[in-house]
């Protein structure tokens, strides 16, 4: 999850939100959907993750927000329970995720991911523009920890299309490596 990417929309509406969101999953498409089975299934040799680990893991994290959207608990959504989410850093729990799934086969996969898309999609879009910039703890109340106060399209952003921004150079740096 990288929320570096939200300078620029802030302040967006549920509409620009979702056009932003449907360009960054057609941008992935474009990296993705010309691969063979091999290239997205083959571990890269330094970083250890195949192309579907990392769609894998895209899944689980855009699962949370959409969780988090319906006022469910997150972490449950995403495969782990609230005290193991607190007591483990955020590259621990990737490698949690990762071991959750790195065995599922790529059809599976694919359409988790795929369905991880449309419901935080739908998420989304259930909610009005005001929503966008409420708070953390205004969509989950009894989850303990504390509110810096930043609008949930900034997490929005950093668990949809800013993450597959963040994860296409290293889906084409595994390409490389793997050849």
């Amino acid at each position: 999850m990288n929320e570096d990417y939200t300078d620029d929309i802030t302040q967006a509406t549920v509409a620009e939100f979702l056009r932003r969101l449907d360009r960054g999953r057609v941008a992935l498409d474009a990296v993705i959907e010309p691969l063979s089975e091999r290239q997205l299934t083959t571990p890269d040799p330094i970083a250890l993750w195949s192309v579907k680990d990392h769609l894998a893991h895209l899944a689980v994290w855009a699962n949370g927000m959409t969780a988090l959207l319906k006022r469910e608990p997150r972490y449950p959504a995403m495969g782990v329970d609230v005290a193991t989410a607190q007591a483990n850093e955020m590259d621990q729990l990737n490698d949690m995720f990762y071991r959750q799934h790195k065995d599922r086969p790529l059809g599976e996969v694919r359409a988790f991911f795929d369905q991880s898309h449309r419901d935080i999609r739908a998420a989304v879009a259930a909610l009005d523009d005001a929503d966008l910039q409420r708070t953390y703890s205004y969509f989950q109340p009894d989850e303990p920890g504390k509110d810096d106060g930043t609008p949930i399209v900034a997490y929005l952003v950093g668990n949809s299309f800013g993450h597959y921004e963040e994860h296409t150079p290293w889906i084409n740096k595994t390409l490389e490596r793997i050849g």
